[in-house]
């Protein structure tokens, strides 16, 4: 909203003012009126209005004084003069000195009040939007590494002062990095930008969009706060954003706090470092905020962890697939999570992999490769809980292969639905490729598996929906197409009958 201050030496004139129109309803909000000039500069400079309707004529201190000692703090308010007929010269003179219009006394009313504001709003808007443009390019550029020799340049140039001109608010300003857990709507940069500034008005504060998932946040402190008020200043603004983005946008977002920008100068270091902190989103469930780096573990739990994944991997070998499964969520839910080591996650998400590879080769499972490749793409993308779950759905395949249990027949079908589900696949297409009749391939499956065949696929293509769903980066009529459903609505159907949940409401 556009910022009102009226200041009025007369009592009745400025109610009057006060009462003419329905200020919010216009867009306006009213700041506490000033009775004389001095009150008008204290309170100009404690609510930064964006308008000062003000007499020119004023006990303590004159309009015209006030608007000259307004003007060198901050240069962007419009003043508006409110004048009697033989102060007119003097009105020319505020004119002359930056002031936006005039408006005669006796002839004030609602119409002419709002038709004079209405034009410093617009302008106000033109400014702003030109200044943002500006100001957003020139930070999408210093966001880059590659920027700091330019930085260095402009320097020795003599450029440094009207940089930090262009930037003044950013002093002693927070960088946030956000990152958007799903991607199933998006409004664009300019309308994000004009949403959070409608929902929070109150924080000064830029937004930069670096990918479909990432943007950086310029968040302008409050000065001279202690240092527990600014966390909580800081803290309140990302919970406020992040129920924004999961109300419009139905995302959950995780937001790293960067380093401080004092000037132009801090910012790729500020990136960075809120860059670093945004990795360990991964440790999380959801939405979070990412104040610090954990402390570092004690080697004995990482060499704990690495034990752990050869007792997994011996599983694996004996084909025990149940033990497995149970140590592999202990391994990533409790054992890595509870670490918070990247490095860690990497070195036993790696070596087992080895061992998931070697059962594939020896079972005759040579699309494990790309499942696998598929797992260590998303290992930073995804949090380990999801991880976990892939490593899950992956012996699931290996236990169908060299379960003994199913005969050579079965496996054939399962590994054919396998590579083909997201097709138009059917029962006599299975048939035919193992050679045998559809009813008798129907009935063996149904007896060996205790379910039917296309129970089978799709549980197939919900899994692979789900963990679609999981990198959030399509939308849902996407994967709908990906895994082999014709229509979103008929997808949607079968997703929540067999999870409970519509594609939407899935994490």
């Amino acid at each position: 909203m556009i910022k009102i201050l009226v200041a009025e030496d007369m009592d009745i004139t400025r109610e009057d003012i006060l009462g003419l129109i329905e200020w919010e309803q216009y867009g306006f909000e009213l700041l506490p009126p000033a009775r004389n000039g001095k009150i008008g500069l204290e309170y100009a400079l404690q609510y930064r209005p964006d308008i000062i309707l003000t007499d020119i004529k004023m006990p303590v201190m004159t309009g015209l004084d006030m608007i000259d000692e307004i003007r060198k703090k901050d240069p962007d308010v419009k003043f508006i003069l409110l004048t009697a007929y033989e102060e007119f010269e003097l009105a020319k003179r505020a004119v002359d000195m930056g002031a936006q219009a005039f408006i005669l006394k006796y002839e004030i009313d609602s119409q002419v009040l709002l038709r004079e504001l209405n034009k410093c709003a617009e302008a106000i808007k033109k400014e702003r939007d030109v200044k943002s443009i500006t100001a957003r390019a020139r930070l999408g550029r210093l966001l880059d590494e590659g920027e700091k020799m330019q930085l260095a340049q402009e320097n020795v140039s003599g450029k440094t002062a009207y940089r930090e001109r262009c930037f003044q608010w950013i002093g002693n300003s927070i960088l946030l990095n956000v990152w958007r857990l799903k991607m199933r709507k998006d409004i664009g940069e300019e309308n994000l930008q004009d949403l959070l500034k409608e929902e929070v008005w109150n924080y000064r504060f830029t937004c930069l969009k670096i990918t479909e998932r990432e943007f950086v946040i310029f968040l302008k402190s409050r000065d001279g706060s202690s240092l527990m008020e600014q966390e909580r200043y800081v803290r309140e603004f990302i919970l406020s954003v992040q129920e924004i983005f999961r109300e419009h946008l139905d995302t959950q977002i995780a937001v790293a706090v960067g380093g401080i920008v004092r000037n132009s100068q801090d910012i790729p270091a500020a990136r960075r470092k809120g860059t670093e902190l945004l990795q360990y989103r991964i440790f999380r469930k959801g939405g979070c905020i990412l104040v610090k780096k954990p402390e570092e573990c004690p080697a004995e739990w990482k060499e704990q962890i690495l034990v752990e994944v050869e007792t997994i991997g011996n599983d694996i070998r004996e084909e025990n697939y149940q033990r497995a499964g149970e140590k592999i969520e202990a391994l990533y839910e409790r054992g890595i999570a509870k670490i918070q080591s990247i490095a860690l996650l990497k070195k036993a998400t790696i070596k087992l992999s080895y061992y998931f590879r070697e059962k594939g080769y020896e079972v005759k499972l040579p699309e494990f490769d790309e499942w696998l490749e598929r797992v260590e793409i998303n290992l930073l993308q995804e949090s380990v809980y999801h991880t976990a779950e892939r490593f899950g759905y992956l012996l699931e395949i290996l236990k169908e292969c060299t379960v003994r249990q199913y005969s050579r027949k079965v496996r054939e079908a399962m590994a054919y639905m396998r590579a083909h589900y997201p097709e138009d696949i059917g029962l006599n297409e299975t048939a035919l490729h193992l050679d045998i009749s559809p009813i008798y391939l129907s009935h063996l499956f149904k007896k060996e598996t205790g379910i039917t065949f296309s129970a089978y696929v799709t549980g197939l293509r919900i899994e692979r929906a789900k963990e679609l769903l999981r990198q959030g980066d399509k939308k849902i009529y996407e994967i709908s197409e990906i895994v082999g459903y014709q229509t979103v609505q008929y997808f949607s159907k079968v997703f929540k009958k067999e999870t409970g949940k519509n594609p939407k409401e899935f994490e």
